[in-house]
């Protein structure tokens, strides 16, 4: 099993964008060294899991997870308690973009964005939120023609399907919490403009994930032979098999993107904890049991 997850760790992401899935295989984009530095106060809108409501939550950074690929991945520790959880922020600024050419992030980028947002609602330019939001729109501009700012709109987008896929694969999953994967305790929101009128959600913050925060290693991390013996990668590889039968057996939710960067295990014990959902498969509602197991049969097919 270790040799299994070794042979499918994925060198790429594997991204639904709109109605079709893309492999790219990009490097991870870090521009501004001023962006998420250890030691920094972030101040959050928080809504806790069962509310409907926000509040307000400061959390100082302790590590960044580097480098940022799909999201942005913070250990933080809350002022109010010293706890120590995982945010991860579905930031466009950073990481992957959903593209395959060079156009990195920068300010001047960000300007030319929130430039062209308020043309596009003062209706003075097409309205590229809205092209965009389906990429097989028939009236969406073909590639060449797009600004650099353009690709903000689509990275936002990308970005923004991984945060709902593992949000709700988080919530059909609650019974598995705390065991297989980590708990998921609410989801924030990040100011990244000084602007006090709001313009565009693309513009005004980040959304994000708060988590609990597994203190422990991630398995790519472990050398086989020497970090860890056979018979321990066995029976870890073990209860990686365990948590994505219990997985499978909630009827909901399929991870899609397991490897050993996705298995973190835990200090106490080396108990095998299953993260990032980003990529996973859900099952809309109304789906038939019929429609889904076939779902589930050509993703085992896939990976076979």
């Amino acid at each position: 099993m270790l040799r299994y997850l070794i042979r499918y760790t994925r060198h790429f992401t594997l991204v639904n964008y709109g109605r079709r899935w893309i492999q790219v295989s990009i490097p991870p984009v870090e521009t501004d060294g001023e962006l998420y530095l250890p030691g920094t106060t972030l101040q959050l809108q928080f809504q806790p899991e069962g509310c409907k409501t926000f509040e307000p939550l400061a959390a100082k950074i302790v590590k960044p997870f580097k480098p940022f690929t799909s999201a942005v991945v913070l250990l933080v520790q809350r002022l109010s308690d010293n706890e120590l959880v995982i945010l991860k922020l579905a930031d466009r600024r950073l990481g992957y973009r959903s593209n395959d050419i060079e156009v990195p992030w920068t300010s001047s980028i960000e300007d030319r964005l929130r430039h062209a947002v308020r043309d596009i609602q003062a209706g003075s330019i097409p309205d590229w939120i809205e092209l965009l939001r389906d990429d097989e729109n028939p009236k969406r501009p073909d590639e060449e023609r797009w600004e650099d700012w353009v690709w903000e709109i689509s990275t936002w987008y990308w970005k923004m399907y991984n945060y709902d896929t593992e949000l709700d694969a988080y919530r059909l999953l609650h019974r598995l919490q705390g065991r297989y994967i980590p708990r998921i305790f609410g989801v924030v929101r990040l100011g990244i403009t000084s602007e006090s009128t709001p313009l565009h959600p693309i513009t005004d913050f980040v959304q994000g994930l708060a988590l609990e925060y597994i203190p422990g290693i991630c398995m790519e991390k472990l050398k086989p032979g020497a970090d860890i013996s056979q018979q321990e990668a066995e029976a870890i590889s073990g209860q990686v098999m365990e948590g994505l039968r219990a997985i499978e057996a909630e009827n909901h939710v399929l991870h899609n993107d397991i490897h050993i960067g996705n298995v973190v295990l835990r200090e106490e014990d080396r108990s095998a904890v299953i993260i990032d959902f980003g990529q996973a498969i859900v099952r809309e509602p109304g789906r038939s049991d019929e429609d889904w197991m076939r779902v589930v049969r050509e993703v085992q097919i896939l990976v076979l």
